[in-house]
This record gives structure tokens, sequence and C-alpha cells, in this order.
């Protein structure tokens, strides 16, 4: 048994972040993991805003629990606008969180939400953490756009913890970057750290209701969006992940969401 499965929890938090589209990955001919990732634009229509919805396969060659996941860097284009999408509004901070949970925050702080899996191996035996993920703007500081992860691990045992990120900017192809830096979580003391395998998530409006306070009522909205430029960019739209690993190991995956079917490329 895990004498602390919250643990497992926690390393699913990771995530709750990421993304690239349609399929598959490059990795280092000496990677002992392969990471997947797919994305979908929802809704897919140029010059308007959208959520961007993704996930991540994190597996090892040959079968068994991965390498802990030390560090995740996810690249997006610079025509994609998280920064000026209308969410994250509001702030919420890592004590609020901690101590109310997401309902403590304001409505116009969340970001986005998700479900994530992690995994350790004891005694021969793969014990799965399930969570959901919640994303929420955080008050910036020395000058970075800070994230927070909120994850509610509800099975095999319940657990409420926060975890860090950092928007910042990139270098062109690309316009943004989602760093997360991962601590090595034990299971239980001198036992496996946890590993990341798989996440779920969104960052856009879908599903997500905000609230404005007016003449001394809340009334409800729709956040705007991530936008989409009126032209599709040369080649589609630019992702890139890379995953660093406990093991030494680095796994990248690239990809471009093609242009909506009947809209012309940029130059």
């Amino acid at each position: 048994m895990l004498a602390s499965r919250p643990a497992v929890a926690r390393l699913a938090a990771k995530a709750a972040i990421f993304a690239a589209t349609s399929c598959v990955m490059a990795t280092p001919a000496a990677a002992a993991q392969t990471s997947r990732l797919k994305i979908a634009l929802v809704p897919e229509r140029l010059g308007q805003g959208t959520t961007i919805e993704f996930s991540i396969q994190i597996a090892k060659v040959g079968g068994g629990v991965p390498s802990p996941v030390t560090r995740i860097q996810l690249l997006y284009p610079k025509q994609v606008g998280i920064v000026t999408s209308g969410l994250g509004l509001a702030t919420c901070t890592e004590a609020v969180l901690e101590i109310l949970g997401g309902d403590g925050c304001p409505s116009r702080s969340l970001m986005g939400y998700g479900t994530a899996i992690a995994e350790v191996e004891v005694g021969g035996e793969v014990v799965r953490e399930r969570a959901t993920t919640s994303i929420f703007m955080a008050p910036i500081a020395e000058g970075s756009i800070n994230i927070l992860f909120l994850v509610n691990g509800y099975s095999p045992l319940l657990a409420e913890l926060v975890f860090p990120g950092l928007l910042l900017p990139a270098y062109p192809p690309y316009g943004g970057d989602l760093s997360i830096k991962v601590p090595l979580l034990e299971s239980f003391p001198e036992g496996p750290d946890v590993a990341l395998v798989k996440v779920r998530s969104t960052i856009g409006p879908l599903g997500i209701t905000y609230y404005e306070h007016i003449h001394g009522r809340f009334i409800p909205y729709s956040p705007s969006g991530i936008s989409l430029p009126p032209r599709c960019p040369y080649q589609g739209f630019p992702f890139k992940a890379t995953f660093d690993f406990a093991d030494g190991t680095q796994s990248t995956s690239s990809e471009r969401v093609p242009c909506p079917g009947g809209h012309r490329q940029g130059s």
C-alpha cells in the first residue's frame, strides 16, 4: 500500500497545462520514454475566439511505469493569443486554493480544466491515481505571468494539491512558452517516485462561465477565448512540447494544426 497517495495526485498536476496537435512524437534514439500529444481548436474558425483542447500521453519503451517528468516546456504559436484571450481577468493565489479550493477563487481567474493520471509501481503492482485539474491565473511576479494548477485526486485517495507554472515569451515561429519545473515526489518515504502518464485539459472558454458585478448583480457571461488570426499562418499553427525525465532522457513532440478547410494560408 502507498503511505502517501496524495503525492501521486500532485504529480498529476504537472499537466494541466500543455499541448500540441494531431499526433506523434520525435524522441532521442536512446530515450526510454515516448510522448504523444494531440490538440484541437474548438471551434476552429479564423478570426474568432477558440478553446485549445489538448492531451498528453507518456509511456515507457517496452512497457511499465515511465521515469518521472522533471520539466515540461510547451511552445505555442505566436498567432495564438493566450495572454490577450480575455481569460484570467482576475487572479487567485496558492494560499486561497489550498484553503478554499477552486470555489474560493474569482470566477474570472479560471482558464481551463481537465483530468490527469499518474502511476507508481509498488511490489510489482502498478497503482494509478486519478485526478481532476483546474487552471487559474495567478498574480504577476517579477514581470512573469504565473499560472496555478489545482489538482483534486479522487481515486484511490482524495487529495487536493496546487502546482505552479509560468507563461514566458518564445522565439519565432512560436510566441509563448508554458514552462513547468516538476519536483520528484516520493510515493512514500524511500519509495519510488510517481510518474505522470496522461493528461487531458482545456485552455479557453469552453464550459467556463464568468460573472461580472454590475449594479449590485452578478451577470454571467462567456469569455471571448483565445483569438485566432484572420489568416492562417504558412503551413498551419506550430506547437512543440519537450519533456525532461529523471533518468536523463528527453522526449520532444512537434506538430502543426492544419488550417481550417477552405481557408487560405498566410505568408
